[in-house]
C-alpha cells in the first residue's frame, strides 16, 4: 500500500479538496511543514504532495522509500530535480492550469497602475467627488496602454498569452532574449534593447541560477523613468530592495508583484515598507487561484498520481 504525505495542504483552499485516488493508499496531511520536520513526517512516504516545501538533496537522501513527488504548481525550483534523476524519484507538476488567470492578473495590475486607481480610490475615500464643484475630477494622470511597448521576460505559455492580451490593447510586444545571450532568436529582441524600449516589463520566467537577481538597480538604470514593472513570476528574479528604492526615488513610474523572495511576507521585507506607496501593488501570490484554476489543479493532481502508478508518463519532469 502506498503512503502519501501532503506536506503543505494549506496552500490549496478547503473549497477544493483533493479527490480520492483510484489506488490503495494511506493518507496523511499537514497544513504546513517547516524544513526541519520534513524528514520526520515523510520518512515512510512513497509519495509526497507539496507546493513550496524545499526538497533538497539533504532531505531527499533521508527518504529511501520515496517514489514520486507530486508538485502542486508549475514551478519546481523547490525540488532538487538533479538528485531525483540520479536516484529514480519521479517528479510531476501541474501544467498550463493558470495561464489565462495569471495573464489576466498581470493586465489588471497594469491597468490599475496606469489609470491611477489606488490614488483615485484614496481621494474618493477622502471626499473628492462628494465635495467636488465639477462633474469630473482627475486626482492623478491616466495613461493608456494603447500604443505603448511591453517587454515580456519569459515567453512560455503565460508570457505568450500576456502578449496576446496586450496586442488586443494595441500595444507593441517585445520578447526579451536571455540576458547575455550570444545570439538572438528569431522573433526576439536582445535583452538590453528590450528593457530600454519598454514602457512596461512583465516578468514571467522561472527562478533559477540564470534568472536570480536578473533585474537590479543597474538594469533599472537603463530603463525609461516612465516604465512600469510587473513581476508575477517568482520572487528573487527582481531585486526587491532595488525595486522599492526605484519606486521611492522616481527612477521608475510604478511596479506590481504577486510574488516575493520570502513567502508569506516577513515584516522586515522591503515590500512591507512599500505597501502604502500609490505606485506599487502587491498581492499575496494569488494570481493562480481563480476557481477555474483550482478546479483544474486538483484534476491534474489526481491524473498525475494515478498515471504514475499505471506506468504512464503524464506531466513528468523527472
Amino acid at each position: 500500500m502506498e503512503k502519501i504525505v501532503d506536506l503543505d495542504a494549506i496552500s490549496i483552499p478547503k473549497a477544493f479538496p483533493l479527490p480520492k485516488l483510484d489506488l490503495e493508499y494511506e493518507w496523511t496531511a499537514y497544513e504546513t511543514t517547516p524544513y526541519e520536520l520534513i524528514v520526520e513526517r515523510a520518512k515512510d512516504a512513497t509519495v509526497i504532495i507539496t507546493n513550496k516545501c524545499r526538497l533538497d538533496a539533504g532531505v531527499l537522501s533521508q527518504l529511501p522509500k520515496l517514489k514520486l513527488i507530486s508538485e502542486m504548481a508549475t514551478g519546481y525550483n523547490n525540488i532538487d530535480v538533479d538528485y531525483c534523476k540520479e536516484h529514480g524519484i519521479a517528479v510531476t507538476t501541474i501544467q498550463g492550469y493558470s495561464t489565462k488567470s495569471v495573464a489576466e492578473h498581470t493586465l489588471t495590475m497594469m491597468l490599475m497602475l496606469t489609470r491611477s486607481m489606488l490614488t483615485t480610490r484614496k481621494a474618493m475615500e477622502g471626499g473628492l467627488w462628494v465635495n467636488a464643484d465639477c462633474f469630473c475630477k482627475l486626482p492623478a494622470p491616466i495613461i493608456d496602454l494603447n500604443g505603448k511597448t511591453i517587454t515580456i521576460i519569459g515567453n512560455g505559455a503565460i508570457g505568450t498569452y500576456i502578449g496576446k492580451l496586450c496586442s488586443a490593447f494595441g500595444m507593441r510586444v517585445l520578447k526579451a532574449e536571455h540576458k547575455g545571450a550570444e545570439a538572438v532568436r528569431e522573433g526576439y529582441t536582445d535583452f538590453e534593447s528590450a528593457i530600454k524600449e519598454a514602457d512596461f516589463i512583465s516578468v514571467n520566467c522561472p527562478l533559477n541560477a540564470q534568472t536570480a537577481n536578473l533585474i537590479t538597480k543597474d538594469v533599472i538604470a537603463k530603463m525609461k523613468k516612465s516604465v512600469f514593472i510587473v513581476n508575477n513570476g517568482r520572487g528573487g528574479i527582481v531585486n526587491e530592495q532595488d525595486l522599492v528604492d526605484a519606486l521611492k526615488s522616481g527612477a521608475i513610474a510604478g511596479a506590481a508583484a504577486d510574488v516575493a523572495s520570502t513567502e508569506p511576507l516577513p515584516a522586515d521585507h522591503p515590500f512591507a515598507g512599500a505597501l502604502t506607496l500609490e505606485n506599487f501593488i502587491l498581492t499575496p501570490h494569488q494570481a493562480w487561484m481563480s476557481d477555474a484554476c483550482l478546479t483544474e489543479l486538483v484534476r491534474q493532481y489526481k491524473e498525475n498520481v494515478e498515471s504514475f502508478f499505471k506506468g504512464e508518463r503524464v506531466r513528468r519532469i523527472v
